[in-house]
């Protein structure tokens, strides 16, 4: 196993060593911070002073008509507003911690003369409704120049304030699966899990295949073959999941789509301490606790400051193991640090520096045995598993008005160790399996993106990455493991890109896209003395072409048919002995969708607003990491299928401070074309893939004297869906309900909150799978976590 490279961290320690807090969102009422606005258009000027705030703007597209002198100075962010705006017209008024309207202010009412009365009689004038004509364009600080009730796909976005992130006790992935329901993942433990994207599974299985979407923080690519990371979403602002594919953009790997985390970045201006702490009660099981803090200390006012958060979480174990005797075996530790720093030269120039780490390490399996008591299984051997991630990351942007540069680069490195009991029947005595995944990745990307025509929009740019991953396999006697194989496999992967906005009529636009991608790839075996150098390569090209067409009907409608692709690369696997090696080389996957959709409610003022889509996908040549009955792993191309999906979403704020939302989703898919050896699976799903499901949420906030009551609830159903296509992994799982309810209650800087996760008790099997030396008997399954309380205390200083 991996040795820690800080050791074993106490909360205590962490507060000490990093003075870091829990996610602070920035108030905009009081800081003053230096803003340089150059004069121009309007819009033009909204959207820098959008960036060097921080904030997202909404304003109406008639702002490009007018002018500004612009300004330069020290500022609180609604005093620059105001100047900016100042003989416009227009006014603004902050709808958000971080989102701002811009609207055209109300013209006073008519001076009407009337006859003078005997007595006069003054008369209140009514207020005027808000003025909800016009679609808006939301200009928000990322690297997206278009706003993203513009882009022409399905796109979900969870910004989340900083206490919901504090009551979220350190979630990762499961945080953003609860939210959105377009997202799936296995669920064999933290950090192992496999996230798709739309109902695009490759397969349940982990291995070194590319995943099917890729995982960023900000412009920093994490992953590209390996399971989920699961980081900790302490002091991210926003999660943005782009449905796929989305070849063009980002290139191999999303098929499925991307999902990026939007970490807050550090303030300039200000010195803030956050902390968040919470006690978790397992009914059934070991209690658990979180814990973070996080610090912004500006260096250079105005200049340079450094953001840190560190954090601890104890996830309590619930499944006993009967053959050991132990109790709650399947406990979770995560520890991690994440540091920040942003150079301001001047205005235009912004350099951010990104250090992450996080250790993760579980002390056992999470899977049950049918057949055993509740919460129940048996194994000769405990079943541990280690996640330690690394990242070191730069990103350079310059802003020019129309044009922005944006220039990033990241390495990254994992370690995966992975121990299954593969004890069996026909064994003969205890034996173990252990796998040791070792992966590396650089990755750079230069961009440049600009408007022309007032509302055209253009992008180029150049990326290349280097992944290198290194998997040695064990089995045997406990401490008399023999090595199976020891393979590195290495892919370098350069592109160029580019897609334009063209306006077309006053609403409809064409988008046109494209990307030209190399790919070069090897594998080997490690370590062995053949007299023979054996290592095979492969030389790969690709076209990703896209087109999308937008309209918009009407004011806050957006309707939209859009044409993308999306591949993997076919992959090497090196089989055989170090002395008498084997290469089998797999053809690369592709996918081609359709989609249409439309979205509603962006407007100003709207009070429901909502989505829908509908998408069909021809997946060709599919790659997938499965095992053998033996239990060892292997990749094979699968064949070819079809993957429909029809998805909605709607929020409804019928009154003030009640939000009401509803969301759905179906599935069909199928492998239409099985390729030899899989032929038992024709027309059967695809893995992993619920055929359905829902989620139903509320949430009301109100005064109570002098607090704040937050109240929410959540239930979500998950349909119906298969381990694997073929027998006997084919095995059921899902049609679970999950329940969950909280409450907070804040006193300005500091609150309480008690929130109930799966308030129902359910036991469904959330997934099939724990082992796979004894998953073909059809007997393990996956429980959810037992009902579970939360008690969180979360303060600001």
């Amino acid at each position: 196993m991996v040795g820690q490279l800080w050791g074993k961290v106490s909360l205590g320690s962490l507060i000490a060593a990093t003075a870091c807090s829990f996610c602070s969102v920035p108030s905009y009422a009081a800081p003053v911070q230096a803003f340089s606005v150059p004069a121009g258009a309007l819009s033009d000027a909204l959207l820098v002073l959008s960036q060097q705030a921080g904030i997202s703007i909404a304003v109406d597209p008639h702002l490009e008509k007018l002018r500004t002198r612009g300004l330069s100075g020290r500022y609180e962010v609604s005093e620059a507003l105001r100047q900016l705006l100042a003989g416009s017209g227009y006014d603004f008024t902050f709808v958000g911690a971080r989102t701002v309207r811009v609207t055209k202010r109300a013209a006073p009412p008519p001076v009407v003369v009337a006859r003078p009365l005997p007595v006069p009689v003054k008369v209140p004038q009514p207020t005027l409704a808000p003025d909800v004509s016009g679609p808006d364009i939301y200009v928000t600080a990322t690297k997206q120049r278009r706003g993203l009730q513009d882009y022409p796909a399905s796109i979900a976005v969870v910004e989340p304030d900083r206490s919901e992130m504090a009551r979220a006790g350190g979630d990762g992935t499961n945080y953003i699966l609860g939210k959105l329901l377009d997202l799936a993942a296995t669920n064999l433990g933290p950090g192992r899990n496999k996230i798709f994207i739309r109902g695009l599974a490759d397969s349940s299985f982990n291995g070194t295949s590319q995943a099917t979407i890729s995982q960023y923080l900000g412009d920093m690519r994490l992953i590209y073959g390996a399971p989920d990371p699961d980081l900790a979403l302490h002091d991210i602002q926003r999660v943005e999941v782009l449905e796929g594919p989305q070849g063009t953009l980002y290139g191999a790997g999303t098929l499925g789509g991307i999902i990026r985390l939007v970490p807050t970045p550090p303030d300039l201006g200000k010195t803030t301490v956050d902390a968040a702490a919470g006690l978790r009660l397992t009914q059934d099981g070991d209690p658990g606790w979180d814990g973070a803090v996080t610090v912004n200390v500006p260096l250079v006012t105005d200049r340079l400051a450094v953001r840190a958060v560190g954090y601890r979480t104890v996830e309590g174990g619930y499944i006993d193991d009967a053959e050991r005797k132990l109790s709650d075996v399947n406990r979770n530790i995560i520890e991690g640090v994440r540091v920040a720093a942003r150079w301001q030269p001047d205005p235009a120039w912004t350099i951010d520096l990104n250090l992450v780490g996080q250790n993760l390490h579980s002390r056992d399996g999470q899977y049950t045995l049918k057949g055993e008591a509740d919460l129940t299984r048996s194994s000769a051997i405990a079943q541990p598993f280690e996640n330690y991630y690394r990242l070191a990351g730069v990103t350079i942007s310059r802003d020019w008005g129309d044009i922005k540069l944006v220039s990033s680069t990241a390495y990254s490195h994992q370690a995966i160790d992975t121990v299954f009991d593969a004890t069996t029947a026909t064994s003969g005595g205890v034996r173990e399996y252990q796998e040791d995944i070792r992966v590396q990745l650089l990755s750079h990307e230069t961009r440049l993106s600009g408007q022309w025509g007032g509302t055209g929009t253009w992008l180029i740019g150049v990326g290349i990455l280097d992944n290198n991953d290194r998997a040695v396999r064990s089995l045997g006697a406990p401490g008399a493991l023999a090595t199976l194989s020891n393979v590195a496999n290495d892919t370098l992967d350069a592109a160029v890109f580019g897609e334009a906005g063209v306006p077309v009529l006053r609403n409809l636009e064409l988008h046109v896209g494209g990307r030209l991608s190399y790919v070069y790839q090897s594998s080997e075996f490690v370590g062995h003395e053949s007299g023979d150098e054996f290592e095979p390569v492969r030389h790969q090209t690709r076209v990703l072409p896209s087109a999308a067409l937008s309209w918009r009907p009407g004011s806050g409608w957006l309707v939209y048919a859009r044409y993308q692709e999306g591949y993997r690369p076919g992959g090497l696997q090196v089989t055989g002995s170090a002395s008498k090696p084997t290469v089998d080389r797999f053809v690369s996957d592709r996918i081609q969708t359709f989609e249409i959709g439309a979205r509603f409610g962006t407007d100003k003022g709207s009070r429901l607003s909502g989505s829908i889509a509908a998408s069909s996908a021809g997946w060709h040549n599919i790659q997938a990491d499965l095992v053998g009955s033996d239990g060892l792993p292997y990749v094979a191309n699968i064949g070819s299928g079809r993957v429909r999906n029809l998805s909605a979403s709607f929020t409804w704020r019928p009154i003030e401070g009640l939000s009401l939302e509803a969301a759905g989703f179906i599935n069909a898919s199928g492998l239409t074309h099985p390729a030899a050896g899989f032929d038992d699976a024709s027309d059967r799903d695809l893995p992993s893939i619920a055929d359905n499901g829902w989620r139903t949420a509320a949430t009301y906030t109100t005064p109570v004297g002098n607090a704040e009551l937050t109240i929410d609830t959540a239930l979500r159903y998950v349909g119906h869906s298969k381990l694997a296509i073929s027998s006997p992994f084919a095995l059921s799982q899902g049609r679970y309900y999950n329940l969950s309810t909280g409450a907070r209650l804040g006193f300005g800087r500091w609150g309480l909150s008690l929130d109930l996760d799966n308030a129902l008790n359910d036991r469904g099997n959330t997934f099939a799978y724990g082992n796979p030396f004894t998953v073909t008997q059809g007997m393990q399954q996956t429980p959810m976590r037992p009902r579970s309380l939360r008690i969180g205390i979360d303060a600001q200083f």
